[in-house]
C-alpha cells in the first residue's frame, strides 16, 4: 500500500462521520503539530495510541517528505476523536480498531506496534483490501446516506482522518504542497505540466 493507493480510495470516506468533525476541528484552528515527548492521549488508551502511531507510520512514513508521526498526526487524531467526533462515530472507529488489534496480535506480549515493519505492512494491506472490497460492494446497493455511513468500514473512516490530518498540517501545506499566501494574477488556461505540485488549501 503506497501513498497513491491511499489517496485513490479516500473518495470512499467523504461521509458525515469524518467531514463534520474535521470541519469543526479545522474551523477551531486544530491542526497536526509535533507533540511534546510526554504527550498523553486524551481519548485513546495508551496501548491503542501506541498501535495507532505504528499504523499511521506504516501508512505515511518518513521518506523525501515528512512522515505522519513526526508532524503529529496521531496526536491530531486523538484530539479530533475526543473533542469533535460524535460518540457513535468514535465508538465505531476506535472499537473497530481495537477489535482488529486483538485479532492480529500474535500473542498478548506482541501487539501490532512491536511487530516488524514488514509484518505491520502485510497486516495493514490485508485490512485495507478487505475494507475497500466492502466499500465497493456498497456502491451497487440502494442505501440512503445514513445507511451507507453505518455500513461503511471503520478502517476507511480512520484512514481518512489520518490522511486529512496529514495534508492539513502546516508543515505539509507549506513545504510539500504548493503554497502561495499572496497569489498572483488569475491564469485560467495553463499547461498541466506547468502546475507542478498539488496546491495547499
Amino acid at each position: 500500500m503506497d501513498r497513491r493507493a491511499i489517496l485513490k480510495y479516500t473518495a470512499y470516506v467523504t461521509g458525515y462521520a469524518i467531514t463534520a468533525p474535521l470541519t469543526s476541528a479545522f474551523l477551531s484552528g486544530c491542526k497536526a503539530e509535533p507533540a511534546a515527548p510526554d504527550f498523553i492521549p486524551s481519548y485513546l488508551s495508551e496501548n491503542t495510541y501506541l498501535n495507532l502511531k505504528a499504523v499511521v507510520n506504516t501508512m505515511l512514513p518518513t521518506t523525501s517528505t515528512p512522515g505522519a508521526v513526526e508532524i503529529g498526526v496521531p496526536e491530531f487524531m486523538d484530539l479530533v476523536l475526543d473533542k469533535y467526533t460524535e460518540e457513535k462515530d468514535r465508538l465505531k472507529m476506535v472499537g473497530g480498531f481495537e477489535t482488529w488489534l486483538t485479532t492480529v496480535q500474535e500473542s498478548p506480549e506482541s501487539p501490532y506496534h512491536t511487530l516488524t515493519a514488514e509484518k505491520q505492512l502485510q497486516l495493514l494491506h490485508t485490512l485495507d483490501q478487505e475494507a475497500i472490497a466492502i466499500a465497493e460492494s456498497l456502491e451497487g446497493q440502494d442505501l440512503d446516506e445514513e445507511e451507507l455511513e453505518d455500513k461503511q468500514p471503520w478502517w476507511l473512516d480512520l484512514k481518512s482522518l489520518a490522511i486529512n490530518g496529514y495534508f492539513a498540517s502546516e508543515q505539509v501545506g507549506t513545504n510539500v504542497l504548493a503554497y502561495d499566501p499572496v497569489p498572483g494574477p488569475y491564469q485560467g488556461c495553463i499547461p498541466l505540466s506547468d502546475v507542478g505540485k498539488a496546491w495547499s488549501l
